[in-house]
């Protein structure tokens, strides 16, 4: 196809890069012919997406924000559920909202790293709301600062003091390392290779599992049971996770925890504007059923509507956020399909979550917005063969309450959440959604009554609070985001995976790359941090500079604001 650029502005403008000459070389003006062979899917004002984006949780829709406000890119985002959001989204029950995957997340204090980061791809529009300063009960009460947390443990443990003091320099030595692994999976081979050179920390510590380093490290077996009680929000036990993941987690909540204000669903609400306001678009109930492939080369992908429609929407760019084993073994065509290793039924994460709307505030039961982790014993891996009988007795569960965590909320709410298998679901896979049967809905009442059994025993009269209960699985969860097996996590993060782990956006496929949590880390954080490198890597060499440059902008633009309206209230208050 030739083309007069000249007396087409926005090819000109926007498409310089896939217009060649003769030659071959590109060109930006005169008499050129396209330099890729495909059809560019055109927005409503003829104007082409220059990436498509599989999936609209935090980390597809963190590299689509990114790209659309620095590099001025139409991006298309593709999602399967009839929600935005992943993760990240809520849905409504009566007159009961609640978050599906949003709990607490860490380093949301002004001034951090991850907060400019965030309000840079939200566009400062999601507020957020400190949790109680004892923002998690376990074994022991965390309290919301490293220095605070180290002076509790130390005083239960005073055998332990060195070690502990070795402990938290540990963890943070590890977290470095691994955001060093991080930042080398999108720099040039050369840069790379002399940041891992470089890099000990990650070899010796990073991937060991979570257990030898306790064992080597403490002598008290409570202490270890109490140090590795969140395991839960990786999925993984002491035995079966890298160390990595576990420091990970720990040193991000070492200044406590932050819920958004309004609920989850404000971050995808903030987000979405920026993404069209570059000319993009995000479009629901758009389930991504392959990646086009030609040469070698990702195309663009086709697309099956709610409707039933089949479509083909092309772009210079592909950005999976489905997940690595879901892109790799599925949406990719067969003869570019690659095994991806760590998912095994031995090592498999997703849960049971009960949703309860509440007549009365869980307040009155002495609840103040912390999370409560109830663990039956210091046996974490005999908790996690649990997930294998989940209407038995749970091995842990997990207590957290939106409604006290956001003052707007409206209504009280609360999740009851615990591990569990998909092997005693698949006698239900090939069913639909709400159209299980009875015997999936029978079981899924034994299922319930198990959690509030627990948590009654826990916390007697807990359940003359309850208004209303509705139970999800790992069924649910594989419907609306594609999972396999309705895992929560992305791929288990074993010893094993986190030494080979690459942290390449890159994929062997051209033009095709990865977000999300399988690029760094599972949860929201970790998620939204994996797309913050993959649009790094997408935008070239000087990307993440670029991403941190303008981060650091928008922070010092909201410190002026704020202090202008101190200034002016100030100046009020005089008169």
């Amino acid at each position: 196809m030739e083309v007069n650029l000249n007396s087409i502005p926005w090819i000109k403008d926007t498409l310089q890069t896939l217009w060649v000459n003769t030659q071959g070389n590109p060109i930006s003006d005169g008499r050129a012919t396209c330099g890729y062979d495909f059809d560019l899917t055109v927005d409503a004002n003829g104007d082409p997406h220059f990436a498509v984006v599989i999936g609209s949780g935090i980390g597809g829709l963190a590299t689509a924000s990114l790209l659309a406000q620095l590099k001025h890119q139409k991006v298309l985002v593709l999602e399967q559920h009839f929600k935005v959001g992943g993760f990240t989204h809520t849905f409504s029950r009566h007159n009961y909202k609640f978050d599906v995957g949003v709990h607490y997340i860490g380093e949301m204090q002004t001034g951090s790293r991850t907060r400019k980061l965030f309000d840079l791809v939200c566009g400062s529009g999601v507020r957020w709301q400190k949790m109680p300063e004892i923002f998690e009960n376990f074994t022991i009460s965390l309290p919301s600062s490293q220095q605070a947390y180290e002076e509790v443990l130390c005083k239960q443990f005073p055998a332990e003091r060195q070690a502990l003091h070795q402990y938290f320099k540990d963890i943070n030595q590890v977290c470095q390392a691994v955001q060093g692994r991080a930042t080398a999976g999108i720099m040039p081979s050369p840069v790379a290779s002399a940041i891992n050179a470089f890099n000990g920390t990650y070899q010796t510590k990073a991937i060991i599992s979570t257990k030898a380093y306790m064992d080597a490290q403490f002598k008290d077996d409570r202490l270890k049971a109490a140090l590795v009680s969140q395991w839960g929000d990786y999925g993984l036990p002491p035995s079966l996770s890298a160390f990595a993941i576990h420091c990970l987690v720990a040193t991000h909540y070492l200044n406590g925890g932050y819920y958004p204000v309004g609920s989850a669903d404000s971050i995808a609400t903030a987000i979405v504007p920026l993404i069209k306001r570059a000319g993009g678009d995000v479009l629901v109930n758009h389930k991504v059923e392959q990646i086009v492939v030609e040469g070698g080369v990702a195309r663009g992908v086709m697309v099956r509507t709610v409707q039933g429609e089949t479509i083909k929407y092309s772009a210079r760019t592909v950005i999976s956020n489905a997940g690595l084993l879901p892109t790799y073994s599925h949406l990719l065509p067969e003869s570019y399909r690659v095994k991806v290793d760590g998912y095994t039924d031995e090592v498999d994460s997703s849960s049971v979550t009960l949703y309860l709307g509440f007549k009365r505030s869980p307040a009155e039961l002495g609840f103040k917005g912390e999370n409560h982790w109830l663990h039956a014993s210091y046996d974490h891996d005999a908790s996690y063969a649990a997930r294998n009988n989940p209407e038995g007795k749970p091995g842990f569960g997990y207590l957290s309450f939106a409604s006290l965590k956001d003052a707007s909320s409206p209504s009280h709410t609360g999740q009851v959440i615990a591990l569990a298998s998909a092997k005693p679901f698949k006698q239900w896979r090939d069913t639909a959604w709400k159209k299980r049967g009875s015997d999936y809905e029978h079981y899924k009442e034994r299922i319930t009554k198990s959690l509030l059994d627990m948590t009654e025993s826990y916390y007697p009269g807990f359940g003359d609070l309850i208004d209303f209960a509705e139970l999800s699985t790992p069924l649910t969860v594989e419907s609306f985001t594609g999972h396999p097996g309705g895992r929560i996590y992305g791929q288990p993060l074993t010893p094993a995976v986190m030494a080979e782990r690459s942290f390449k956006p890159d994929t062997h496929v051209k033009n095709l790359y990865l977000t999300g949590t399988d690029i760094l880390a599972p949860g929201v954080i970790g998620a939204f941090m994996g797309g913050v490198f993959c649009a790094a890597r997408v935008m070239g060499a000087t990307g993440l500079a670029e991403i941190m440059l303008d981060s650091t902008k928008v922070a010092a633009a909201k410190n002026v604001a704020a202090s202008e309206v101190l200034e002016s209230g100030l100046v009020k208050a005089s008169k």
